[in-house]
C-alpha cells in the first residue's frame, strides 16, 4: 500500500472533488482516480460514492479519513521539526479564517511574515463556516472566543471585537432613531447570511439584560462590505465589525446607534489540535501574528445619540 495513494485519498476527502484535489496536488484527474481505485482494491472496500455531480465519503471512507488525517499531520510535523533543526522553521501552514480577522489581523502582516520566514508556505482560506479543521486538513483556525471547539487549544488573538449598529444620516432623518433593541423590529435592517444558511442574529446587552434580535429587511448579503455600501445608500440599518465602518463613521457618512447596548464581543482566537509537539512553523506563525495583532484597534466612534 503506497503512502502516495493514502495522500491522494485524503486530498479527495478534503476537497470532496477529484478535480479540485488533482489541481491541488498538481496531477491529472485520471492519475488521482487511479490512486484511489488502487487503495479501494487493496482495502477491498469502497471509500467514495461518486456521481456525475458529487463525491461523498462512504462510512468506511469517513472512518479512514478521520484516522489518517491526524497521523499524516504528525508525520508532516515531525519532518518539519527535523528540517527546522537546521535553522529557520520550514513547512506549510493551512489556516481557516473568517473575513474580518483575515483582512484586518492577518493580511496586513503577511508580506513581512513571508519575508522573515522564507522556509514557510501559507495557505489562507477565508471561511465563516463552523468547520472541523482536522478533518478538512487545516493546521489552524480562527474564530471568536465564544465559538471554540472543546477539544482544541485556543489562544487570544487581537483585541475584543466591536460590532456597531450603523445607519446613514439620511436614513435616520427619514426613519428615526431606535432607542432600544426591541425598536429594531420596526426598522428596515440589512441582514447577513452565514454560509450555514442562518441569519446573523443581533445580540445586545445592558445592565445584565440580554436581547437577541433576528433583523428583518428587504436586503440580505453575505459580505460586510456590501452591508456597509447598502447602509451608506440609506437602505437600512447594518451591523458589521467596526473596521468595515470606521472610515464612514469618521467622516459622518454613517452614524452609530444603540452604542450603550453593544458591549464588546470576545476577541478572536487562534485554535489548533492538541499535540504533544507543536510544529515549529505553526508555533512561529502563532507567535508572529499574535504579536502583530497587539497593535491598537481603532477606537469606537459614537457620533450620534444611542
Amino acid at each position: 500500500m503506497r503512502h502516495t495513494d493514502l495522500e491522494a485519498f485524503l486530498a479527495v476527502a478534503r476537497a470532496r472533488s477529484f478535480r479540485l484535489a488533482a489541481k491541488e496536488r498538481g496531477v491529472t484527474g485520471s492519475a488521482l482516480s487511479q490512486s484511489v481505485r488502487a487503495l479501494e482494491e487493496e482495502l477491498q472496500v469502497r471509500l467514495f460514492n461518486r456521481t456525475t455531480r458529487s463525491v461523498a465519503l462512504t462510512e468506511a471512507g469517513d472512518l479512514l479519513a478521520r484516522r489518517l488525517a491526524p497521523a499524516f499531520d504528525e508525520i508532516r510535523a515531525g519532518l518539519d521539526a527535523v528540517q527546522s533543526l537546521g535553522g529557520q522553521p520550514t513547512g506549510r501552514i493551512r489556516v481557516n479564517v473568517p473575513a474580518p480577522a483575515l483582512e484586518y489581523l492577518i493580511a496586513p502582516h503577511v508580506v513581512r511574515f513571508l519575508e522573515t520566514y522564507p522556509g514557510i508556505s501559507l495557505e489562507l482560506i477565508e471561511d465563516a463556516r463552523n468547520v472541523d479543521i482536522v478533518a478538512e486538513g487545516y493546521d489552524l483556525g480562527v474564530r471568536l472566543g465564544l465559538e471554540m471547539a472543546q477539544d482544541m487549544i485556543a489562544v487570544p488573538f487581537g483585541p475584543e471585537q466591536d460590532y456597531p449598529v450603523v445607519a446613514s444620516p439620511a436614513f435616520i432623518e427619514r426613519a428615526g432613531i431606535p432607542k432600544t433593541p426591541q425598536d429594531l423590529m420596526t426598522f428596515a435592517c440589512i441582514r447577513h447570511r452565514f454560509p450555514s444558511g442562518t441569519i446573523f442574529p443581533w445580540r445586545f446587552r445592558r445592565n445584565g439584560e440580554d436581547i437577541a434580535i433576528v433583523p428583518e429587511g428587504r436586503l440580505t448579503v453575505n459580505d460586510a462590505r456590501h452591508a456597509v455600501e447598502a447602509a451608506l445608500g440609506g437602505i437600512g440599518l447594518a451591523r458589521v465589525a467596526l473596521p468595515y465602518a470606521t472610515d464612514a463613521l469618521s467622516d459622518g457618512r454613517l452614524v452609530r446607534l444603540l452604542a450603550d447596548w453593544s458591549p464588546p464581543l470576545p476577541a478572536w482566537h487562534l485554535y489548533y489540535p492538541s499535540r504533544k509537539h507543536v510544529p515549529p512553523a505553526l508555533r512561529t506563525f502563532i507567535d508572529f501574528f499574535r504579536e502583530a495583532a497587539r497593535q491598537p484597534a481603532p477606537a469606537a466612534l459614537e457620533n450620534a445619540p444611542s
